[in-house]
């Protein structure tokens, strides 16, 4: 598990007892990894305290009478009911991304892996060389002209990955969506997939459901991850 996911299930309070060992361990031996926790609950209080100290200025920027009157308390009551609202909407959406950290993983090169000391000068091996190497924004780019150039899947595929790995997760979601979902074929699932996570990711939970849903109806290498997301979505 990597750190982050780590973190995220520290604020979750969903820690084994392995994880919190580690946790444990870290935050006393890696000096990065107890300030990122540090800043993240730094950060949370912040968001609360700003939404309240918001809120109290909106109640105090109106005519506050006397006698507190019927109408009043109502008002008073749905602007508290506002600031609820909107801290639900915060965490739901950091729920959303611990979820989408949980279950994102880097997608190999399975088309042409790079051979070491082997160097081709080819441009679709240039593409999976940049991408095996985390070079994502030339990646992008070579992937873009093989993809005008020919029209095959696989390059519009990993240029969408790469955009995901460069956290541009709406022009992701561009690239995956010009995808015949149709087809069914050897990348079909695989696109449901991400694009499920990239939806996830910004917070569009029902339109991932509905791909993970159809992922779970027939047999298919991510059948089993789909439904162990739309569990932890219910």
């Amino acid at each position: 598990m990597d750190k982050e996911t780590l973190i995220n299930h520290y604020f979750e309070k969903s820690l084994s007892a392995d994880e919190q060992s580690r946790f444990d361990s870290l935050m006393k031996s890696d000096v990065d990894f107890a300030q990122e926790v540090a800043f993240q609950k730094n950060l949370k209080k912040a968001i609360v305290l700003n939404e309240r100290g918001n809120l109290k200025k909106k109640l105090h920027s109106f005519e506050i009478p006397k006698a507190k009157s019927k109408s009043y308390k109502i008002w008073y009551a749905a602007a508290s009911l506002i600031l609820i609202s909107g801290l639900g909407f915060y965490f739901s959406q950091n729920s959303n991304t611990a979820i989408y950290n949980e279950f994102y993983q880097s997608y190999p090169n399975v088309v042409a892996p790079t051979v070491r000391g082997e160097q081709k000068e080819d441009i679709k091996s240039e593409a999976f060389y940049e991408y095996d190497s985390g070079n994502y924004q030339k990646s992008v780019v070579l992937f873009s002209k093989i993809y005008d150039a020919e029209k095959d899947d696989y390059a519009l595929f990993y240029k969408a990955l790469s955009l995901m790995e460069l956290k541009k997760t709406n022009e992701a979601i561009s690239t995956f969506k010009q995808f015949d979902l149709n087809k069914n074929n050897a990348f079909t699932p695989f696109v449901k997939w991400y694009l499920a996570l990239a939806y996830l990711k910004t917070n569009e939970k029902e339109n991932a459901k509905l791909l993970l849903e159809s992922l779970v109806e027939n047999a298919n290498p991510q059948q089993e991850m789909a439904q162990k997301l739309l569990t932890e979505l219910e």
